[in-house]
């Protein structure tokens, strides 16, 4: 396992969080254009995204241990900032690619949980709506546009 083994796993999650982002966006315009069938496949799209990434992750940490036992590192929960924060020095050369990949990792991360929450809200009100459609059709007095008797 090298530096070049990490660095390619960080730039792996990098394009697993740029396939996320389009994916969101992809479901938020589902939700805004009430298309219940993008919406479906902009979740299915995004599930088989996140595990992408979880499968990346996984195989992160496994690197992650396994530079620290040949460099002789105790690392706690095999994070990548961990390590990189206590040995700087043991990248060398690739610390700047590192911290540019890092940065941009670290704004797509914060890109991804701003859409998260336009996402909560959008639902929300979707929500509001097909309660309001609902009331509308099955309400009651004069409101009502179905008669349930019948």
């Amino acid at each position: 396992m090298t530096v070049k083994d990490l660095i390619q796993s960080i730039i792996e999650q990098e394009k697993n969080f740029d396939l996320l982002l389009d994916a969101l966006v992809s479901k938020k315009e589902a939700i805004i254009a009430d298309n219940y069938n993008l919406l479906e496949a902009a979740i299915k799209n995004e599930q088989k995204i996140l595990h992408s990434i979880d499968v990346e992750e996984k195989k992160r940490k496994e690197l992650i241990k396994e530079f620290a036992e040949q460099n002789s590192i105790k690392v706690k929960d095999f994070s990548f900032d961990e390590l990189y924060n206590s040995q700087k020095l043991l990248f060398g050369n690739d610390t700047k690619k590192i911290e540019k990949v890092r940065n941009e990792l670290r704004e797509k991360a914060l890109r991804i949980a701003h859409l998260n929450s336009q996402l909560s809200v959008l639902v929300e009100v979707s929500r509001n709506i097909i309660k309001e459609r609902m009331i509308s059709i099955l309400g009651n007095g004069k409101r009502k546009l179905v008669n349930k008797r019948v």
